[in-house]
């Protein structure tokens, strides 16, 4: 005869493995968290945030297929990202174990090409507006924004550039450093993506690795749920309330 724990555990431990099999399979397919390790997406998102991306975004993913196979299996119709969606991907340079978070610019056809620090599409410049005063203050003086003092703000611009009519999102430029790669021209492959940090001159994007397959995205950014600095050099730490719920852009 079973002890009160014994029968506890018996009847109770497939209600408990069913459950993490549920949640497991929805962070496979539907949506995942994700946090952010670096500052290639300043000024919009900052190192520490926690985000959560759509994986039903583009189609619904086939739970656990990831861990079989080096792309996940799609199961029924799927949609191609936009011009200026966030998204998680595994990089051409790194393996499934390696997340990466860029911002797509070049679909499928489009001609991307840069001109040092200045950027066309379709042989078309993408219009960018600098902000100036409180604006620009209101951004970089952003506790959460370069806490480590890596930035001589002098040198940054904070602009608001225009993929397209109804897309627009803030990016960084830093006069400390010469553009990546600022003289290449590339027509974007059938089934892949151009991708771009939001910081120009402080991340690993497309102008470096190349263009991305549609198969290795892995969802759509779209909420940012937690936010906090975490320093063991100063032992400071500082939750970010009021990033808590913001849309990306």
């Amino acid at each position: 005869m079973l002890s009160k724990p014994g029968y506890f555990i018996k009847k109770q431990l497939p209600f408990f493995l069913g459950l993490i099999l549920i949640i497991l399979a929805v962070r496979s397919s539907v949506i995942e968290p994700f946090r952010i390790p670096t500052r290639s997406m300043l000024p919009g998102l900052m190192t520490g945030d926690f985000l959560f991306a759509n994986k039903m975004q583009y189609g619904f993913h086939f739970p656990f297929s990831e861990i079989f196979a080096d792309h996940p299996w799609f199961i029924g119709k799927t949609s191609m990202p936009k011009r200026g969606d966030v998204i998680i991907f595994t990089p051409p340079e790194a393996g499934q174990d390696n997340l990466y978070i860029k911002r797509v610019v070049g679909l499928p056809g489009d001609r991307i090409r840069f001109e040092g620090k200045r950027f066309f599409l379709n042989d078309q410049e993408v219009m960018k507006e600098e902000l100036l005063g409180k604006d620009r203050d209101r951004i970089l003086h952003h506790p959460g924004f370069d806490p480590e003092e890596r930035y001589n703000l002098d040198k940054l611009h904070v602009y608001r550039e225009s993929i397209s009519p109804e897309k627009s999102y803030l990016i960084l430029e830093d006069d400390s450093f010469e553009s990546v790669r600022s003289d290449q021209e590339i027509t974007v492959p059938e089934n892949h993506f151009f991708v771009l940090g939001d910081n120009r001159d402080d991340t690993r994007d497309s102008r470096m690795f190349g263009v991305i397959s549609f198969n290795s995205i892995r969802g759509r950014a779209f909420v940012i749920w937690l936010s906090y600095r975490m320093s063991f050099s100063d032992s400071h730490w500082s939750f970010r309330t009021e990033r808590i719920g913001q849309l990306i852009q």
